[in-house]
């Protein structure tokens, strides 16, 4: 959900917002030509090291490390989600907001606004709780792919604050969001969280996702694999989603907000997760490939598809506040 674009993209972004409109990502392209995309940051990210090196083997102490999943396994897994509950419910709620009539659009936007609010901010925690299951692994788990993959999965929760690697710190996407729900509700956000401070359906998602990645069990490496896939999941589905997400508010803008004189201009908080989410998405990959062994592909799959059940249930409501 985080976004490791630079700065000087945020600001590139924030320049144009306001000029004509980026030509609409194709929100209904095969699975396959998206995926590349994902595939393509791996591939062309050397300063990110994505590749884990092993670690040095003592003299007279042969190291015996488990053997890791393979970047194919990982794809197959991926693949899975390309056709999950989540990605149905994506579309069921990206059509209705591309849709939403001209005479009701913002009472039926409103209260989707304050849910998308409080699961922004939610995955945070998330993110942080993934971070604390792989560095418990210490003393279990080897020291360099353990070291690796925390590597990775930081530069996605520092982005959510702005904070990316020898640049000054940016907006954090709170306050992106903030300028963007302003600009479209014509309201301070504040308001809407002071009057709704724990909307129902974000609040049981993040519920759901505490109790999936904080859950009870003695393994450590396995509840490590199990976070991480749960990561994966979240970071391969908000590509879907963010991009999805700024062509539909394009779609309502040309054809309901623009028409009516309150044409958008703050686009830079859907612009930059549009745009960043397939290198989030490679990263988690990276992370995933670099720590997890083979024998745990049965945990990382239970935590994509926990993942996609959970999401697909939260974007569902919010398809029915919509259709109300």
């Amino acid at each position: 959900m985080a976004t490791v674009l630079s700065a000087q993209l945020t600001c590139t972004l924030a320049a144009k917002a306001a000029g004509g409109q980026r030509k609409a990502v194709a929100a209904r392209r095969p699975a396959g030509v998206k995926r590349s995309l994902a595939a393509a940051a791996v591939s062309h990210a050397p300063l990110r090291e994505l590749t884990a090196p092993e670690s040095p083997v003592t003299p007279g102490c042969p190291a015996q490390l488990p053997e890791l999943i393979t970047q194919e396994a990982v794809r197959s897994l991926e693949s899975e989600l390309d056709n999950g509950a989540s990605i149905a419910a994506l579309r069921r709620f990206n059509d209705l907001l591309a849709g939403l009539p001209a005479d009701c659009w913002e009472a039926r936007l409103r209260p989707v606004m304050t849910e998308l609010a409080y699961n922004l901010e939610s995955f945070n925690p998330a993110f942080t709780s993934v971070l604390l299951r792989v560095q418990q692994t210490i003393g279990v788990s080897d020291y360099v792919r353990r070291d690796t993959a925390l590597k990775h999965l930081i530069q996605p929760l520092a982005g959510e604050y702005g904070m990316h690697n020898s640049e000054a710190q940016a907006a954090t996407h709170r306050e992106l969001f903030s300028q963007f729900y302003a600009d479209l509700m014509r309201e301070p956000l504040e308001g809407a969280l002071a009057a709704t401070p724990c909307p129902p359906a974000a609040q049981r998602f993040f519920a759901q996702m505490t109790r999936d990645l904080c859950g009870p069990g003695s393994d450590v490496m396995q509840q490590a694999c199990y976070a991480m896939g749960y990561n994966l999941a979240i970071e391969y589905l908000a590509d879907y989603e963010k991009t999805w997400m700024l062509d539909s508010f394009r779609t309502l803008n040309s054809r309901v907000l623009a028409p009516a004189g309150r044409p958008l201009t703050q686009w830079v908080f859907l612009e930059v997760h549009a745009e960043g989410e397939a290198e989030h998405a490679a990263i988690g990959h990276a992370a995933v490939t670099a720590f997890v062994p083979a024998a745990e592909e049965g945990v990382l799959r239970r935590a994509m598809m926990d993942h996609d059940r959970d999401m697909a249930a939260f974007y569902n409501h919010l398809a029915d506040l919509l259709e109300a």
